[in-house]
Parts: C-alpha cells; sequence; structure tokens
C-alpha cells in the first residue's frame, strides 16, 4: 500500500503541467502514488501525461474520453486510489520537494486524520504571499471549522474518506472541494498543522479563482456555501463542536452570499446573491453572534427579507468595487 495517493485532475494545462509533475514525482518521500485524472484535454496535456508515466512507475494516467468537470475527475482518482493517506494537487500549481514527507511523519507521530500544511499564494502579478490560515486555526485552540479552505495543502487519511462516503459533489464547476473538506472535518477525529511545508497557489485569470465569474460559476458557488451550512446542521457530530467554531463558519458561509457578488457583475448576480443570503442567514440566525462586525449593517435587512434595502447596501458599500457598483447602477437605471 502506498503510503500517499496525490490525486491530480487535468484539463488543458500544457503550459503549467510540467511544474506540477515535477514537483510532485521528485518528492522525497518515495512511496507515492500519482494519478493523473486527463479530463478530455484539447491540448497536449495527455502527451506530457504519458511522456511522463513512461519514467515515472509510479504515476498512472486515466485518459477520460468525455469531459465530465473537476469534480468527476477527482472522483475517479478517487476510486483508483490505494494509499493510505489522499492528497489532491492542481495542475497549475506546485509544492515543496519534502512536502509529503513532513505531513506523512506528523500523521504517522500523532495519529491525525487530517494533516494541513501551510501555502504560498502566488497572485496575479507574480507576488508570493504567505496565508494566515495556520495561524488563525491555531489561535483559536485547533477548532476544526476554521479551517474553512485550500483543501489541497492537507492530506486526509483515506478511511476517513471511504468509510464516511465523501466524494466531490459533480455537476456544479466551482466550490465543490470546500464542501469536500467541510464534509472530512465534520467527521474528523483529529486535525494537525504543519508550518515549515509549503504547496504553492497560483492565482489566474482563467481559473475558478479569476477576479470575474460567469453567472453559472457564482451559482455553483453560492450554492455550495449552502450546502455546508446544511452538512453542518445536520452532523451527527455537530453538538461536538465549539459555539466559536459554528460561528465562524457560519458566517462565513454567509460572507460568501453578501461579498461573491461583484465577481459577476450583473442584476442577476446581485438578486441571486440577496436570495441566498438571506435564505442562508435563515437557517443560521440562531447560531450566531450578531456583533460580528462585517454583516452587522445588513442584520436588519436580512431579518426583514428586505431585498431593496439590501441592493442599495451592496451599491452604497461596496467602495472597493467602483466598477461592479458603476455596472450595476447602469444596468438597474436600463431596466428602469
Amino acid at each position: 500500500m502506498p503510503k500517499i495517493s496525490v490525486i491530480i485532475p487535468v484539463y488543458n494545462a500544457k503550459d503549467y503541467l510540467r511544474r506540477c509533475l515535477d514537483s510532485v514525482v521528485n518528492q522525497t518521500l518515495s512511496d507515492i502514488e500519482i494519478i493523473c485524472v486527463n479530463d478530455c484535454s484539447a491540448d497536449n496535456s495527455l502527451e506530457i501525461l504519458n511522456e511522463y508515466a513512461k519514467k515515472y512507475s509510479n504515476i498512472k494516467v486515466i485518459d477520460c474520453k468525455v469531459n465530465g468537470g473537476e469534480s468527476r475527475a477527482r472522483n475517479i482518482g478517487l476510486d483508483n486510489a490505494d494509499g493510505e493517506y489522499l492528497a489532491f494537487v492542481d495542475n497549475d500549481d506546485e509544492i515543496d520537494l519534502d512536502f509529503y514527507e513532513k505531513l506523512y511523519n506528523k500523521a504517522v507521530q500523532t495519529g491525525a486524520d487530517i494533516v494541513k500544511a501551510d501555502v504560498h499564494i502566488i497572485n496575479y502579478k507574480g507576488e508570493s504571499v504567505k496565508s494566515n490560515l495556520n495561524q488563525k486555526i491555531k489561535e483559536n485552540n485547533f477548532n476544526k471549522l476554521f479551517f474553512t479552505h485550500y483543501w489541497w495543502c492537507a492530506i486526509y487519511k483515506k478511511s476517513l474518506i471511504k468509510d464516511n462516503n465523501i466524494r466531490l459533489i459533480e455537476g456544479y464547476p466551482l466550490g465543490g472541494d470546500v464542501l469536500f473538506l467541510n464534509n472530512a472535518l465534520l467527521n474528523c477525529n483529529k486535525l494537525e498543522l504543519v508550518d515549515d511545508a509549503f504547496y504553492h497557489y497560483y492565482r489566474r485569470e482563467d481559473s475558478g479563482d479569476s477576479r470575474e465569474l460567469t453567472f453559472e460559476k457564482l451559482k455553483s458557488v453560492l450554492d455550495i456555501h449552502e450546502m455546508i451550512v446544511d452538512s453542518t446542521l445536520n452532523s451527527s457530530n455537530f453538538d461536538n463542536f465549539s459555539k466559536d467554531e459554528i460561528n465562524y463558519l457560519f458566517v462565513w458561509c454567509l460572507e460568501a452570499a453578501l461579498n461573491r457578488c461583484y465577481r459577476c457583475k450583473s442584476l442577476e448576480a446581485l438578486n441571486y446573491s440577496i436570495d441566498k443570503a438571506i435564505s442562508i442567514y435563515n437557517k443560521i440566525n440562531n447560531f450566531i453572534n450578531e456583533n460580528s462586525n462585517f454583516y452587522k449593517i445588513c442584520l436588519d435587512a436580512l431579518k426583514a427579507k428586505d431585498k431593496e434595502k439590501l441592493k442599495q447596501l451592496y451599491l452604497k458599500y461596496d467602495t472597493n468595487q467602483k466598477m461592479f457598483v458603476a455596472n450595476l447602477r447602469y444596468t438597474h437605471n436600463k431596466k428602469d
């Protein structure tokens, strides 16, 4: 049994795939399997994968004949994984060469279900910024639900995922990864952190983390955040989590509805975000601390389900997104 199965979904990644693969095949932890799932790429990504598979015996290439999306590709990887722990790398990112050695050693030493590394975020300009998420988790007594994103910087015990039938949700173009993470954390007995191993996350304009999203992707990510609220509320382990971490997670989901709409410049996106914010608030209002500064100004409107007031609050207070606000006002006035 390999110590770790690394799952890499691949789609039209010719410009950065070698960088990703080089960081994984040269890991100091040698007992790993690398499962690359080619999701019907239209470029020469498959050729690159086959080239690496000929050179490295621990690479398995699965070639999908129909494009099923990133979540389906990852699920195919899960179905073919034999490792003690599971890991995920996006085809445009890279990892430290001792990344999995450090995470696996921590898992063995502590018996953790999930071990999380740290992250370097490379922005659109190529500048690298260190994430503060590990620090935030430590400052909050290692409460698991503070681990809300950057899911690929961790390894997951295979038995945790398999025994609880945790999968990537298919049919949603954006956000399925954070739902997977949340479901894993809801069933996790122990989370550990490693501060000196780094996942290097590259933000790109044509990716799921682009500054602008299609309405389909915006709708997907907001639907996913409501699913996170639902799965948490319905978890048999709900009472095992502290009030602080429940509050943090639920506010994080509400904030997604309150501040993601600027990434899709349309009234359709604004209206959907407002509907989603009201829906999420109705589910979580009994669990959250109403003094949270971010959305305090929206509380009365959320309670009253006052969509017009919320729309005006979006337009008035979104001062950091001037182009978005101007576009919304233009569209709104044009429709009127």
